[in-house]
């Protein structure tokens, strides 16, 4: 039975962590919880049924001696716990992203290799069943050569837009910072060696004048491919959307529905004839309907078709067993990397803006 202690007593923790380690219950059992508000340890604590809680991390460490942190705190605070857990002996599980630069996850990497730990990053939709199946469909070769993809994530004005205090305006690149390693982690999930981003963005709601654009786009830019990526964050709406094509067909994926559909409108000397598209979408059709019987199914009853209950078990395989977790720390690095590169070149699109702004004031 592995111990697990929990730092952060947030949203995602309460939603997610919490709830899925209290399922594992034959796995692991939660033995502290620390946040530095009394007031939300003393809530989750009864909700949950957890009574060891604590304001002081390293007092925690000290007495509980858990096998795995799961550190829940915001981004800013990873660093300096990752490493102390580690230092005492602890596996870690870190939610995304996994510091605010890449020389801070490079001492989180070198400190899991100094003390012999494992250390993971929480990017949830590189477990969805969808993606995963989709990255065997590539690897495999049944889409032909990897030509590229797009990314599609939409994310609900009221979620942070609207929210002058939310911490994700606090980040580098603010929203962009928060929604924008998803899709580089996706991204690095098919792409080999990042070369190079393009970015650019609309500010689309003046009322929201602490959110810098509501509409930002931006190519990552690979030696085999590339990712084009489209966040939003000005409507009531909520999507997550991926297309993967190959030489010889392409992939649509609803991260949310966790449904794939493999599409093959192969056109030869002719258009594409009426036969040809009847067929791709009654194929279309019966892919969809499939799936989601079956996801309907299997998640009502089991709950096990959620990226973050997937990559829990993962991480508990991979901390007993060795096995591979597609979300290692090095792979949490590379993400801020090639976030680094997107938030700065966002960054410095917007001072002209800036500079005109004031100009005209």
């Amino acid at each position: 039975m592995l111990r697990v202690a929990i730092v952060g007593c947030g949203v995602i923790s309460t939603r997610k962590y919490i709830p899925i380690l209290k399922r594992l219950k034959k796995r692991v059992t939660i033995v502290g919880l620390c946040d530095l508000n009394e007031e939300i340890l003393k809530q989750v604590s009864a909700k949950f049924g957890i009574p060891d809680t604590y304001t002081d991390f390293s007092r925690m460490l000290a007495e509980q001696h858990p096998d795995i942190v799961v550190v829940c705190t915001p981004p800013a605070a990873h660093t300096k716990v990752v490493i102390e857990a580690l230092e005492k002996g602890a596996h870690v599980l870190v939610e995304k992203p996994m510091a605010l630069t890449a020389v801070d996850c490079q001492k989180m990497v070198d400190a899991s290799n100094q003390h012999g730990r494992k250390l993971g990053v929480m990017h949830n939709q590189v477990f969805n069943p969808a993606f995963e199946e989709a990255c065997d469909l590539v690897a495999s070769g049944k889409i032909g050569k990897f030509l590229g993809m797009r990314t599609f994530l939409m994310t609900p004005v009221d979620d942070m837009t609207s929210n002058p205090k939310h911490w994700a305006h606090r980040l580098p690149g603010g929203v962009l910072g928060e929604t924008g390693p998803h899709a580089i982690y996706l991204s690095l999930a098919l792409l080999d060696n990042v070369t190079d981003v393009q970015v650019c963005w609309k500010k689309q709601l003046p009322e929201y004048p602490w959110s810098a654009a509501e509409d930002i786009r931006f190519d990552v830019i690979a030696d085999n491919g590339i990712n084009s990526v489209t966040l939003m964050y000005g409507s009531n709406q909520s999507g997550a959307e991926i297309e993967i094509v190959g030489t010889e067909g392409m992939l649509k994926l609803d991260l949310q529905s966790r449904i794939l559909v493999h599409h093959n409108r192969q056109v030869g000397t002719e258009l594409l004839t009426p036969k040809a598209m009847i067929t791709s979408v009654v194929s279309g059709l019966y892919q969809t309907s499939t799936a989601f019987a079956v996801n309907g199914v299997v998640h009502r009853v089991w709950k096990t078709l959620d990226g973050h209950y997937i990559g829990i078990t993962r991480f508990l395989d991979y901390v007993e067993h060795n096995t591979q977790f597609r979300a290692s720390g090095e792979k949490g690095k590379l993400t801020t990397e090639v976030l680094d590169m997107v938030v700065r070149k966002y960054e410095e699109s917007q001072r002209p803006a800036a500079v005109s702004a004031l100009a005209q004031g």
